[in-house]
């Protein structure tokens, strides 16, 4: 726990390469909840590095512990100023088996970025809810980058799939 400000000063300092910050990110993920406090309240910081490495760290409380706190800020981090951090948190609630995340992630299909677009479409095919394939067909329909469009195919794809097979199963 005592590490964590030096962990997140190094992901802050534009001094650092970007392979040291990976590794501190990682090491934040690792200590997890004994530094909950400190991830907490740098989801608040000015820098985009250690809001995107809190992000990812606090879905480490949620896939451990259930933290429902932590799994909130996830959710309130697809709304972040920054793209990285909303497609950082996108693809942490992609891992968990929440589906209580799949509205909020329904809403990021219309995010401005595209690359938090083609991550929220991965989140949303990893939890494997039916419910987001007309949101997915709304969005593809109206997106106008082929590589997005791409990602939203195949996890149209997916999903329906795993529809198919759930109903062959019942």
């Amino acid at each position: 726990e005592a590490a964590v400000p030096a962990l997140l000063e190094i992901i802050a300092s534009p001094q650092h390469p970007e392979s040291t910050k990976g590794h501190a990110a990682w090491a934040l993920a690792f200590i997890g909840a004994e530094a909950k406090d400190y991830l907490y309240n740098a989801i608040a910081s000015d820098s985009n590095d250690v809001r995107c490495a809190a992000v990812g760290a606090i879905a480490s409380l949620v896939q451990e512990q259930g933290d429902e706190h932590a799994f909130k800020i996830l959710i309130s981090s697809l709304s972040d100023t920054a793209p990285a951090v909303r497609a950082e948190a996108a693809a942490a609630l992609g891992k968990l088996d929440q589906l209580s995340a799949v509205p909020e992630l329904i809403l990021c299909l219309r995010d401005t970025n595209s690359e938090v677009r083609k991550t929220v479409a991965l989140a949303l095919m990893k939890l494997g809810d039916s419910m987001a394939i007309e949101h997915l067909q709304a969005a593809l329909d109206k997106e106008t980058e082929a590589a997005v469009g791409q990602v939203i195919k195949l996890a149209i794809s997916q999903l329906e799939k795993k529809l198919d097979e759930d109903d062959w199963e019942s």
